[in-house]
């Protein structure tokens, strides 16, 4: 029998063992005023061992959920009330009680539980009552007595158990469609992972038994490199299957350490219960990595990607709130797709430095005339083959009444992270285009785009409308990007620049060489010009290895017809490394600081006149090296 059944079942039992007992401390308590003798030993002595056995079966079958333990009290509280009885008819014949035992009939059919209880029990009354009538001489009128309670009693019974079970069906029916419910509540449909809601609740039982009991955890936010282009090309059924396969891979991969869970999209987090120390994460985010890396084949096609984590330990913030670990989380996630794209990043007490700067830099932005505070610094670009200056690029720079002067590198990454970003472009691409009309005609502007303004087609609507309004010649205007900004949805980034490429503005490949670049794509980039990164500049003068890697780049880009610049040359000796690999385009403190608009006039007019030796050495404390605007 289910669960249910007996759990239902159980009342009617304990119910009918309570009821006998009280009856039968009533007819304890009787028998001592009307009887005596032999009778008084056996009826008393009979009634009182009823009443004991009622009361021992209500107390052990409380919270039984075994029908067995429930028929063997009906039957035993069954038996003994028959020989209360048949004692009662032993010691006085009273044919007019042989009623009791159709009484006792239907007490059988209302309280048992089972037709193997209550069928012999019934039985035995009622033989034992046509037994007695026929002693009596009274048989014929109790015939038909019999055969009544008989009838009523099995229908009584029937009806009685019909309506129970229909009662447990209908709640077990309940229950499951509950159940289904808070599955779907807390399930995710596509992935069967953990959802959201299921995460946040597992976060706060975490966040419990940290305070609690001291045990710590780490959370990881997990988001897909290159999923959105695998969705676009084959479509949404292949896009679905491979987070299916993500899911399924995260399942194995946490089994026995921690609890996955699919935030939405294509992002996914992880709580790891397990005690493991610094190295153990960093070898489990390098192995979590290396899993959902490897190759996915669904349904004949062939999908390759990758994937960024941020982590933070829960030692790292004894009375955090689960939103200032996802914030943590986030900024690792965050600086591991900008810096470490497809690999693991721990957030460390630097982030949360840099963090905390982060906070009050947004604040500020927030609240700041941006029209006022952001200006432009611009350095040159120069050819070193026919000795002047082709091109100056725009730098971004923040002057804040209240923080002061802020570090490009750290307003840009609040900007980005807070959407600002996109206007502050605006603000600085219309001011460095006012600039540049006072310049000779063959000098052109190159200014840094961001990752979100090529996400957005409207935001590239608006640069689009600020280059025609300026009247500057396109061919003037050059626009870097970086690699980062390609590779988080190249298709869509690819679209963007060649918006601005048929208008005739010129684009820039940044930072070439600065972790992710692949010969493979750059013939499918609509670029003009490749920046080589000044880490390999630094490596000129320790690693003749770096020098045959840019004397590689150098020729790839001639082959390509593409123009090269080396970015951060700052000696003698790192230029004169360049020229022997036939670098043309240098940039660098070497040739000049950062200048203010004034500052280009006048160095164009020396440039003009003395055909330009070398500027002094740079001073800005600001300028670490070109960041995006």
């Amino acid at each position: 029998m289910h669960r249910e059944e007996v759990v239902a079942l159980r009342p009617v039992v304990r119910g009918f063992t309570l009821g006998v007992g009280i009856y039968y401390i009533l007819i304890t308590f009787a028998h001592l005023f009307y009887e005596e003798g032999a009778a008084l030993w056996v009826l008393d002595g009979l009634a009182a061992t009823t009443m004991a056995a009622s009361f021992f079966f209500f107390h052990v079958t409380r919270n039984t959920q075994r029908i067995d333990r429930l028929e063997y009290a009906c039957l035993v509280l069954f038996s003994l009330m028959y020989l209360n009885v048949v004692a009662y008819q032993i010691f006085h014949v009273e044919p007019a009680k042989l009623v009791y035992f159709v009484l006792l009939v239907l007490v059988f059919a209302t309280a048992g539980i089972t037709p193997r209880v209550i069928i012999p029990c019934a039985l035995v009354c009622m033989v034992t009552m046509y037994g007695l009538a026929y002693k009596y001489g009274i048989l014929s009128q109790y015939i038909w007595i019999g055969l009544a309670g008989i009838a009523t009693a099995m229908g009584m019974s029937v009806l009685m158990r019909q309506a129970i079970l229909r009662a447990v069906h209908a709640r077990v029916q309940a229950d499951t469609l509950r159940d289904e419910a808070q599955a779907l509540a807390n399930c995710d449909a596509l992935t069967g992972l953990p959802n959201r809601r299921s995460f946040f609740e597992a976060m706060d039982l975490a966040l419990k038994r940290k305070r609690q009991d001291g045990k710590r955890f780490d959370l990881a936010l997990i988001d897909l490199d290159g999923f959105k282009p695998v969705n676009d090309v084959y479509g949404h059924s292949v896009g679905d299957a491979l987070l299916v396969a993500v899911a399924g891979r995260l399942r194995n991969l946490c089994a026995g350490l921690g609890f996955p869970a699919r935030l939405g999209g294509d992002e996914f987090a992880i709580i790891l219960t397990a005690m493991i120390d610094e190295n153990e994460l960093k070898a489990f985010g390098d192995r979590l990595c290396d899993v959902l890396r490897e190759p996915y084949m669904l349904s004949g096609v062939a999908a390759n990607i990758s994937a960024s984590v941020g982590f933070v330990r829960s030692r790292q913030g004894s009375g955090f709130t689960i939103s200032q670990y996802l914030e943590r989380a986030d900024y690792a996630l965050y600086y591991a797709k900008q810096n470490l794209r497809g690999a693991a990043v721990v957030f460390s007490q630097k982030h949360e430095t840099e963090l905390r700067d982060f906070g009050l830099i947004d604040q500020t932005l927030r609240s700041s005339d941006l029209e006022q505070e952001l200006f432009i610094l611009f350095q040159p670009q120069y050819d070193i083959v026919e000795n002047r200056t082709i091109s100056f690029e725009a730098l971004a720079r923040w002057n804040s009444p209240k923080l002061g002067l802020v570090r490009p590198d750290a307003f840009i990454k609040a900007a980005e992270r807070s959407g600002l970003i996109s206007q502050i472009t605006l603000i600085l691409l219309r001011k460095a285009l006012a600039v540049v009309q006072d310049w000779p005609e063959h000098i052109r502007i190159s200014f840094n785009l961001s990752t979100r303004d090529l996400r957005s087609s409207t935001a590239i609507a608006d640069i689009c409308e600020i280059v025609r309004d300026s009247g500057l010649d396109p061919r003037r205007i050059e626009f870097e990007i970086t690699e980062t900004a390609m590779l988080s949805d190249f298709d869509q980034a690819c679209e963007a620049l060649n918006r601005l490429k048929s208008m005739g503005c010129r684009i820039a490949l940044d930072d070439f060489g600065s972790g992710y670049s692949s010969f493979s794509y750059i013939h499918r980039l609509p670029v003009n010009k490749i920046k080589i990164d000044r880490s390999f500049v630094v490596q000129l003068v320790k690693h003749p290895t770096a020098q045959k890697i840019i004397k590689t780049i150098i020729d790839l880009c001639k082959n390509l017809h593409l123009d090269c610049v080396i970015e951060g040359v700052e000696t003698e000796t790192e230029l004169a490394k360049l020229k022997q690999v036939g670098a043309r385009y240098i940039q660098g403190f070497l040739f000049s600081k950062p200048l203010t608009a004034d500052g280009v006039d006048e160095y164009l007019e020396r440039e003009t006149g003395t055909r330009h030796s070398h500027a002094t050495e740079a001073t800005d404390p600001l300028m670490t090296r070109s960041v995006a605007s």
